[in-house]
């Protein structure tokens, strides 16, 4: 029989294990078809991807690279610098047995574009071409397969007679302490979005939320669904649906105070450092499943340092940072193993913390770098713009960060993120020196929410009052519908967001005595970015002792 001591061995040893697969094993990807029914959509989807991805073009058997794209939305027609396709972009073109599988050398992959036209059996045209709108067939992004990444990993990757649900088990009991889980109907079944207000654990820290949400009407409603898929009991107050319009061919990202950015010139980083020596461009430039995990462990307390530098254009009005994060895995079975030491008296430091004014805990946090601060410089010092909340491990999430517009060093501006080991994982970086604030969002209130047994909560939810939808136990949900069935402007499309404020309470059951000796380091700045590097490099010793003795 395992101790708890052993058993957290082998469930560290089991996600070093994933950590492992996840930057060595195959991996999965799927042409996605693009909605292009008018020619003002084909052109909005061009526009979307044409500054950052490559492009392929399909007539009939032939394929050609696409460069130097421009879209003319008067003629509706698209114009580029016809190529050879690059070696490194056949991976979709000629598919190893039709699985679609790709490995680390094969990442490119992810930032593809394929245009198919008619063929007109035309003989091979390289250099400039003209073709008209009307003649695309359909367009495909190439996006990463998650489901079946994630399949592989869990059943061929490890080939060591583990049950998908053993592992999974052993995963999510010792990593995830888990936010309200958020969901969207696409039609054909709910899919995840990620998770909400993350880090509010207790009423004092209940806090507002806006996510961005993989959404579109399906039968004139947008469906949404919020659950309890943890140990946890989760308080919603309301659930409002945000609607901005802005330009095919613009992003748009909400702030953490909820102003809805629109991006209409993406630039990347000249450069990425971490801890001024670990070059990260690459992991922050693409928008893949590689990332800059914040994974230096050589610094004395853990803390890693991301600096940024852009170039600065000529004209500039509101600078506005555009990030892709989340947490790491890895902080959620750190913050797990930290409250583990409160033993049975966990339940007792958990009433103290519901009384303690939120600044307070707050202040904590920022002491611990839990938060994902972002600076900026002058030349001569930094500048403290913001410290990102915590928005969970399950999903990505683009974040919008306006930043003040006199810090720049002649022609650059530099932004640093700091944050503890392994706390965060940023995907994605880019800055618009130009960007705007989007025409005041619609605001939509739900029409219909039912829980689980098909009991209404609209009362819970219809507004920020004292009621709440109230979800203690592992199961519950809420499935809630908004009616929408508005056709954007020509050359528009709308961009969805969920507004929301709530809080929730992990359940533990902790037993044994209080470490006091070992929590009382936990006061001190920063002692947690360092227990998380001794955690870390404890993984085989751990494992060694847990096969040892079982």
């Amino acid at each position: 029989m395992y101790t708890r001591f052993q058993r957290a061995g082998i469930g560290i040893f089991f996600l070093s294990l994933l950590f492992f697969l996840f930057s060595s094993c195959q991996r999965f990807f799927m042409p996605v078809k693009q909605k292009t029914e008018t020619a003002a959509e084909k052109a909005g989807t061009i526009n979307t991807f044409r500054h950052h991805k490559y492009f392929i073009l399909h007539e009939g058997d032939k394929m050609f690279s696409m460069k130097e794209i421009t879209v003319n939305e008067d003629s509706f027609t698209l114009r580029a610098n016809l190529g050879e396709v690059d070696p490194e972009h056949l991976l979709y073109i000629t598919p190893r047995k039709n699985q679609f599988r790709y490995s680390n050398d094969g990442k490119d992959i992810l930032n593809e574009v394929h245009i198919f036209i008619t063929d007109d059996n035309k003989p091979d045209l390289l250099g400039y071409r003209v073709i008209p709108l009307s003649h695309i067939e359909k367009i495909e992004v190439i996006e990463e397969d998650s489901k079946k990444t994630r399949s592989s990993y869990i059943l061929g990757g490890l080939g060591i007679g583990l049950g998908v649900l053993v592992l999974t088990g052993v995963i999510v009991a010792l990593t995830k302490s888990s936010c309200p889980f958020i969901s969207v109907h696409d039609g054909t079944g709910y899919q995840l979005q990620g998770e909400l207000f993350g880090g509010a654990v207790y009423p004092n820290l209940e806090r507002a939320d806006f996510v961005p949400l993989r959404a579109g009407p399906v039968n004139g409603r947008i469906e949404i669904k919020i659950s309890n898929e943890l140990k946890e009991r989760q308080y919603t107050n309301f659930t409002d649906l945000l609607i901005a319009e802005h330009p095919l061919g613009t992003e748009v990202a909400a702030s953490p105070e909820g102003k809805i950015y629109q991006f209409n010139q993406l630039l990347p980083p000249l450069s990425a450092t971490l801890n001024k020596y670990q070059d990260c461009l690459e992991e922050v430039i693409h928008r893949d499943t590689r990332y800059c995990s914040f994974n230096d462990s050589g610094s004395r307390d853990g803390i890693n340092k991301l600096e940024l530098v852009f170039a600065v254009p000529e004209k500039t009005g509101q600078a506005c940072l555009l990030i892709q994060c989340k947490n790491d895995y890895w902080f959620d079975y750190l913050y797990g193993e930290f409250t583990r030491k409160f033993g049975s008296g966990y339940i007792d430091w958990q009433q103290k913390q519901r009384n303690k004014p939120a600044s307070e805990i707050y202040r904590w946090m920022e002491e611990q770098e839990i938060p994902l601060r972002i600076s900026v410089s002058n030349g001569e010092s930094w500048t403290d713009c913001i410290s990102l909340k915590t928005v969970g491990p399950l999903a990505h999430r683009l974040i919008a960060v306006p930043l003040p517009a006199d810090k720049t060093e002649g022609n650059q501006l530099k932004i640093r993120l700091t944050t503890g080991f392994r706390f965060w994982e940023l995907d994605y970086a880019a800055i618009d020196f130009n960007s705007t604030l989007t025409d005041d969002p619609v605001r939509i209130k739900p029409i219909k929410a039912v829980d689980e047994n098909g009991s209404s909560v609209m009362g819970a939810l219809a507004a920020s009052d004292s009621l709440y939808l109230e979800q203690p136990e592992v199961g519950q949900y809420a499935e809630i519908s908004y009616p929408w069935n508005k056709t954007a402007r020509p050359g528009y499309q709308w961009s969805y967001f969920l507004h929301t404020s709530g809080y929730y309470e992990p359940v533990r059951n902790y037993q044994g005595d209080i470490q006091s000796e070992a929590l009382l380091k936990f006061r001190e700045p920063a002692s947690l970015s360092r227990f998380s590097v001794e955690r870390f490099k404890q993984i085989p010793h751990e494992y060694i002792i847990a096969l040892n003795n079982r």
